[in-house]
């Protein structure tokens, strides 16, 4: 511990003083670590980042290789003759490289804009429109739509579409403009703002944050933003090693395996969010009223129904109440579809919630990523892929868990990640129909994540240099203003430091 004159100089109020004395330091909190010397966890400053160490330059660098990347797929002569409102061209599969079967983009689409149009949509902003796929299925049914997008050439072909169609066309703008260019754009004119499989390609949390502030001011209240396809953090583990283990060679060994997948987690060129993100703006963002964690739904088996989500910003509906219905803890019994059955024989007319419901769609990867953390640095990849396949996967599919409530016994059913497991166990409330009074999503009182989930709420893709600079000017910094005792030993950049309620750093959130 700190000695004792370190103590009576209170002294992690001075050494969070310090730190919050460089530029680059927005929050910072410090804790003893338990073993040999002080932590330190600082939230970094945007502007210090983007302004002086340079990754505002690294963003706009990173979206136009995007921009090139798009540009790219649709001189294509597949992309040319792809059917009106249906060109897939660049939606590759990150297993086999290839492209994802049209069979399963179109249920991507469907169950997509499915999701849009429950939420009765009359003047739609969407941003990163790409080639049209929701727009050409979705404006039919507004009075407005507006659809921008920072490529030129996808944007042409968005275009070219649209002539075929001229009562849908008299109804759609296209705009060439990034994403954060809100440019003419009027304070609560729209009721519904899209971002649908584009968030990924941000380069960095920074820069959603503002296109979302600046979308937010736009919508009117009662109205929504849908932020669709979002990869999610706590599983990226988890997907990780399933993309590895499925790559590799029968004769690589685990060891060979664990740095491959901590390699792919590392040097991710994509934005990937936890939940816990979405969460954290109903504080940031008074306009917010609530915020729903979806998953997505479809029965395809592919990374876009296991590892990916969907977050609905609701813009001031009010305070409607949540349901104050206790959610049954699904593991303390392991239900299977049939007990779910006879529930609903049994309560017909009650809404029912379920808890950490082990989802069958990722068992298999979780299964086989806890194999690869502890096997033997000899074992193989074929071995674990073999011993993966024998392991019988349980918990419970979540469209079925859809398909038996809404089909048979005329439910709704609401499924959620709100709680930012990393096991990807979901929660479920089911609601008889005719209860919804017309509300396409009503109030619920979703389990919260643990305090911990919301310390790292992204990763940081293509930031590892200035992060470390950051870093580095940190330990200088505190050498230069702190007593050699008050040096932290270990300095880590967070999104969120996290306090007890007496005010200290929560060490149960950070270690």
């Amino acid at each position: 511990m700190p000695n004792e004159k370190a103590k009576a100089a209170n002294w992690q109020v001075v050494i969070e003083n310090a730190l919050r004395m460089h530029p680059g330091v927005q929050e910072a909190g410090v804790v003893h670590d338990g073993r040999d010397g002080i932590a330190a966890f600082v939230v970094p400053g945007d502007p210090y980042l983007d302004d002086v160490l340079g990754r505002g330059t690294a963003g706009s660098s990173v979206l136009g290789k995007w921009r090139k990347t798009f540009d790219l797929t649709q001189f294509t002569k597949n992309a040319a003759s792809a059917p009106v409102g249906f060109n897939t061209m660049g939606w590759n599969s990150s297993y086999t490289r290839q492209p994802i079967s049209l069979e399963e983009m179109r249920e991507w689409v469907e169950t997509t804009v499915a999701d849009i149009l429950q939420l009765a949509p009359k003047a739609v902003y969407e941003i990163g429109c790409g080639t049209g796929m929701l727009l050409m299925r979705i404006a039919p049914c507004c009075d407005r739509y507006v659809a921008v997008d920072f490529s030129s050439v996808v944007l042409d072909r968005v275009r070219e579409q649209l002539r075929t169609v001229p009562p849908v066309a008299e109804r759609v703008e296209v705009l060439e403009r990034r994403a954060d260019n809100f440019d003419g754009l009027d304070e609560n004119s729209f009721d519904t703002v899209v971002l649908n499989s584009v968030v990924q390609f941000f380069p960095n949390l920074a820069y959603l944050t503002k296109v979302l502030e600046n979308t937010v001011n736009i919508v009117k209240p009662g109205g929504y933003v849908f932020v669709g396809d979002i990869r999610s953090l706590p599983l990226l583990p988890a997907f990780a090693s399933s993309v590895e283990l499925f790559q590799a060679t029968d004769g690589v060994s685990a060891g060979e395996l664990r740095d491959r997948i901590e390699r792919r987690i590392q040097l991710d060129r994509e934005l990937v969010l936890s939940p816990a993100y979405f969460l954290s703006l109903r504080h940031r963002l008074p306009k917010l009223s609530r915020v729903e964690i979806q998953l997505r739904r479809g029965r395809a088996d592919n990374e876009m129904t296991r590892y990916r989500y969907n977050a609905i910003l609701h813009v001031g509906h009010g305070t409607e109440a949540a349901s104050e219905v206790a959610f049954q803890d699904w593991p303390e019994r392991e239900l299977t579809l049939d007990d779910i059955r006879s529930k609903l024989l049994q309560r017909p007319n009650e809404r029912i919630g379920f808890k950490c419901i082990r989802n069958a769609r990722i068992e298999k990867d979780l299964t086989t990523l806890r194999k690869i953390r502890t096997a033997d640095m000899a074992q193989t990849a074929g071995e674990l892929r073999s011993e993966g396949e024998q392991n019988f996967v349980g918990g419970i599919h979540p469209q079925d868990l859809v398909d038996l409530a809404t089909h048979d016994f005329g439910f709704q059913v609401f499924l959620s990640w709100a709680a930012c497991r990393p096991d990807g166990s979901y929660d479920a409330f089911l609601i008889p129909t005719r209860s919804l009074q017309g509300k396409a999503l009503p109030a619920i009182g979703w389990p919260e994540p643990k305090a911990s989930e919301f310390v790292r709420l992204a990763n940081a893709p293509g930031q590892g240099q200035v992060r470390s600079k950051l870093i580095d000017q940190l330990v200088t910094h505190c050498s230069q203003n702190l007593p050699e005792e008050m040096i932290p030993r270990y300095i880590a950049l967070v999104d969120t430091v996290v306090r007890t309620p007496g005010g200290d750093v929560d060490p149960s959130a950070h270690f």
